[in-house]
């Protein structure tokens, strides 16, 4: 038995394989994506995805511990080029009740996950 096809109302393909690194959207969680859908519907703006699937390879290899959200495809870094997209991101997965939020100024991006595994109520700095 096949595993059923990910689907995404806003989200294609390409913007996947244009990620780093690039994957596939068949890689993601379908909740999650379905949560994504409703965090760009909330902010009302198109969102940028700069990371999502990541392998445990891909994370050990880049020094990381190979246990983050990315790696059960549950987790997307969001392109926040300036105040007002990241106001609107961070407001809608606030309204999304989005419990794990990391942001970055100085590369300007904001992740956000649904990942159980991890803490939760937690809003993190890179």
């Amino acid at each position: 038995m096949s595993k059923p096809l990910v689907t995404s109302k806003f989200f294609k393909e390409a913007e996947f394989q244009k990620c780093s690194p690039p994957c596939s959207l068949q890689d993601m969680d379908q909740s999650f994506m379905n949560f994504l859908d409703r965090l760009r519907e909330s902010s009302g703006i198109p969102l940028r995805i700069t990371s999502a699937y990541r392998s445990v390879a891909h994370e050990k290899k880049n020094n990381r511990s190979g246990n983050s959200a990315h790696t059960e495809g549950k987790a997307v870094d969001i392109a926040t080029p300036n105040s007002s997209v990241r106001y609107n991101v961070l407001k809608a997965a606030f309204a999304q009740n989005c419990k794990r939020i990391g942001i970055n100024f100085e590369k300007n991006f904001i992740h956000v996950d649904t990942s159980t595994k991890l803490d939760q109520n937690v809003l993190w700095k890179y």
